[in-house]
């Protein structure tokens, strides 16, 4: 059944070329239109909803359609562009931002944008609490961040804070999608809303092809920033898997890709010049032991410090990068707490010594750790139990079709059988494993930290909020359940910090988190940036960081779209 999906989405492929007269080979030298193909979610089948609301929106819809006010760069210290807004200014009391709204922009239908449709998107979430992901207000006695949102004039807007936040500019803009009030003031559910023929400020508006193997978009002649962008349509086939993505690269009709390719000099590159990948640092991975199993068992070795440490040192992290991803990746061990690249400033040497104690990959002591720790193999099954004698028996949890994931997670349990712990790989689909975020029904996942450039907002995100233990939210708490009011409360405070105070109090946090071994990290994620020269120039690469080009969810894929020329 899969190969009948992927030859049907093949030949969607081919039929949307030949909608316009000629090959991939051509492409390059043609004076029709020039599209990019695009290929950066997995999908089992389309369906034409550009609601940037519901969860797992279309990434076509985000950035390319909805656009935001400010564009944060994860590659360049964070940097910030204006997009939607000409600029944004944080006031002196750290709690007021005003927002100058930029003029002349239309929306597609030919309304004008203005600071109307700016206060409405953030004002919605609050009357609309399935959409506010970000916590952004009160809702259902948990505290949120905003204390009111205000038009001033046409073109400015007034956000105030409830507490003063240094770090407000990431945590309010990154990749908040504005929307048209005269569309979405009419909408009573927006978190389930089919959008199918969106109104946006975005690059491209016009739905032109539709199908679940294939979406195509033309551009939006009203668009405000047509002058940068010499793209005219963008298609994005379906594909769910790695397997199924790779058969589509090796086409050559895929002109940028978000995908891990095993093996990409044999399996894509093939000779091909055209055909380029940078797997640059993104976010950690790690094992996230969930602190809430359900399994009270599991849940004893999972509290055990020893335990913990002696998972850490069963891991062949080497092994797992030269095997699962075929030596592409850095050696580098992220921090306990994950920091991304962006924000290794704030590591602290102490944390990363008591860390690197436990990073060797070394069975036998990992052996002798269990051993003095009480662990037995009582029954003389192999597998050891717990030091009271009850059984343990656990999964690592990583999302079918992930194969990088699935190969590492095989490799973790392989390691953690050969020191007697009963561990067993297991890749399931990955709407179940968002469910079991929100069920808290898993035992380990072999899962990543989230990124960002703003150390509040990482550590909140992926620690100090409580509130989305057992939630579906991505990248966040509810991958470990780890609940310690000491460290939500030093999160809590940074905000208001000074310099000072601030490196003590991220100092703990990373100290905490490495004595303790809250999770095992692993290494640093790729950032799956996958391209094809053979069409457009002026791609991000290793020699010139041009900005993030992962096509993802990531508003910063605008940045790399405007760079894009067609070859001549």
């Amino acid at each position: 059944m899969k190969i009948k999906k992927l030859i049907t989405i093949m030949l969607v492929v081919a039929l949307t070329l030949s909608m316009t007269g000629f090959t991939t080979k051509e492409a390059s030298k043609s004076s029709k239109p020039n599209f990019l193909t695009i290929m950066s979610q997995e999908s089992n089948g389309w369906v034409q909803n550009f609601n940037p609301n519901i969860n797992n929106a279309l990434h076509a819809s985000l950035g390319f359609m909805f656009e935001p006010l400010i564009l944060f760069d994860s590659f360049n210290n964070n940097k910030e562009t204006p997009w939607l807004a000409e600029k944004i200014v944080t006031e002196p009391d750290y709690k007021t931002l005003t927002v100058y709204v930029r003029k002349g922009v239309k929306w597609s239908d030919g309304k004008d944008f203005t600071a109307n449709d700016v206060a409405f998107t953030y004002n919605y979430t609050k009357t609309n609490p399935e959409i506010d992901r970000n916590g952004d207000w009160d809702h259902n006695g948990v505290k949120g961040r905003i204390a009111s949102v205000t038009v001033v004039n046409k073109y400015t807007v007034k956000i105030v804070m409830k507490e003063a936040n240094r770090f407000v500019r990431n945590s309010i803009f990154f990749q908040r999608w504005i929307l048209p009030e005269h569309i979405y003031s009419k909408v009573k559910d927006p978190a389930t809303f089919v959008d199918k023929n969106p109104v946006v400020t975005g690059a491209f508006s016009k739905v032109k092809y539709f199908t679940p193997e294939m979406i195509v978009l033309g551009k939006n002649l009203k668009y405000w920033n047509a002058k940068n962008i010499s793209v005219d349509e963008l298609r994005f086939p379906q594909f769910n898997g790695n397997q199924a993505a790779l058969s589509l690269l090796q086409t050559g009709a895929i002109d940028w890709a978000h995908i891990f390719i095993p093996d990409a000099a044999k399996n894509y590159v093939q000779g091909d010049s055209d055909r380029k990948f940078w797997y640059g640092k993104n976010d950690g991975i790690r094992l996230a032991f969930n602190f809430m199993d359900e399994n009270a068992n599991t849940l004893k070795a999972f509290k055990d410090i020893n335990f913990r440490r002696a998972v850490s040192l069963c891991v062949d992290r080497k092994g797992i990068i030269d095997s699962a991803v075929f030596g592409y990746l850095s050696k580098d061990v992220p921090t306990v707490t994950g920091l991304p690249p962006a924000l290794m400033g704030y590591a602290d040497k102490t944390a990363q010594a008591e860390l690197a104690k436990y990073t060797k990959y070394d069975i036998n002591a990992a052996k002798k750790m269990l051993a003095d720790a009480g662990y037995k193999d009582v029954t003389k099954d192999g597998f050891l139990e717990n030091p009271d004698g009850s059984k343990l028996a656990f999964e690592i949890t990583s999302p079918a079709g992930w194969t990088d994931w699935n190969d590492g997670a095989a490799i973790v349990a392989q390691g953690l059988k050969k020191a007697g712990i009963d561990a067993t790989a297991k890749a399931i689909d990955l709407a179940m494993v968002i469910e079991s975020w929100k069920s808290g029904k898993h035992d380990i996942l072999y899962t990543g930290y989230g990124i960002s450039g703003d150390p509040y907002k990482f550590y909140f995100d992926t620690i100090g909020d409580q509130s989305r233990i057992k939630t579906d939210t991505w990248w966040t708490i509810t991958n470990n359940n780890y609940a310690n009011d000491q460290m939500t409360a030093l999160i809590a405070s940074m905000p208001t910090a000074k310099d000072a105070d601030l490196k003590a109090i991220t100092t703990k946090i990373e100290q905490h988190f490495a004595s303790n071994m809250i999770n095992v990290p692993l290494f640093y994620n790729g950032n799956w940036f996958v391209y094809n020269t053979s069409r457009f120039n002026g791609w991000a690469t290793v020699d010139k960081v041009i900005c993030n080009p992962a096509c993802v969810q990531h508003d910063s894929k605008l940045l790399q779209l405007m760079h894009l020329k067609p070859v001549k």
